[in-house]
């Protein structure tokens, strides 16, 4: 069972946002993303990257924004793909789906922005597809939605409950070597 990695939505909103105070969580996980895709590039498993493109002009995720573009660390090595996409999910709006089949990759880890929107209906969508799913729950970020609203961690631990029960495997990074290596 070959296993990619997919990066969804590492663009630089998410820095803008945090740099803006706005809350996050788990505070670690940028850097436990790059801890991710260095293991994966290590290990000569598929990297796929994953951005969300706006046709809105002025749009902050406008292919012409400056915050649409991939964060720095985050952008692809040659001979790995990017798809790019207009909906909440990298299946709904990119031939992703028709990639993974053609290269007998069944199963996907998966890291970056954002948990309670892009990644979950990743997620969901590749689960409803067949695919074997796992999230890197603190190599996700989750961010809060409005000061009255639910907090940033409070909204992680809702979606990767769900997640959990019926969509897909969550591990923490330590555990990634274990699931690359198929035990």
């Amino acid at each position: 069972m070959a296993t990619a990695l997919l990066v969804i939505d590492m663009q630089n909103f998410v820095t803008d946002r945090i740099n803006q105070g706005v809350e996050m969580f788990p505070h670690n996980a940028i850097e436990n993303m790059h801890t991710v895709l260095e293991t994966f590039r290590n290990s000569l498993n598929p990297v796929i990257h994953i951005r969300h493109h706006s046709t809105e002009e002025g749009s902050l995720l406008h292919p012409d924004s400056p915050l649409s573009q991939p964060v720095k660390g985050f952008e692809e090595k040659p001979g790995e793909p990017v798809f790019v996409k207009n909906t909440s999910s990298a299946f709904s709006s990119t031939p992703l789906l028709t990639y993974l089949k053609n290269h007998a990759i069944s199963r996907c880890i998966v890291i970056g922005a954002v948990a309670g929107f892009c990644v979950t209906s990743t997620v969901r969508a590749g689960a409803d597809a067949g695919l074997h799913m796992t999230v890197i729950e603190d190599a996700v970020i989750s961010f809060a939605l409005k000061e009255s609203g639910p907090g940033a961690k409070n909204i992680l631990d809702v979606t990767l409950a769900l997640l959990a029960a019926d969509f897909a495997t969550v591990i923490a990074t330590t555990g990634l070597s274990e699931q690359l290596s198929g035990k």
